[in-house]
């Protein structure tokens, strides 16, 4: 889709670690969204809503937060 940007690396680093990401329906239509993640016996759903166009765009980015946050606490861990 025009304007989105998947970052495969980080997808697959999420997965790799446990990582769940999924859509959370909030109407029976599906048009407003949240956002569920779970790592082991973690669960957490997003405060914010999002639109069904949004959505997707939303996880690709929390996707790629996750990794930046990994990339860069290993880094700091191994200077």
């Amino acid at each position: 889709m025009k304007g989105r940007l998947y970052n495969l690396e980080a997808q697959s680093w999420c997965l790799e670690k446990g990582y769940k990401i999924y859509i959370v329906p909030q109407d029976n239509k599906g048009t407003v969204c949240k956002i569920g993640i779970e790592l082991g016996v973690k669960k957490a759903i997003t405060k914010e809503t999002y639109t069904k166009k949004e959505v997707s765009n939303e996880i690709w980015k929390l996707y790629t937060k996750l990794h930046n946050k990994w990339l860069e606490q290993n880094k700091t861990q191994h200077t």
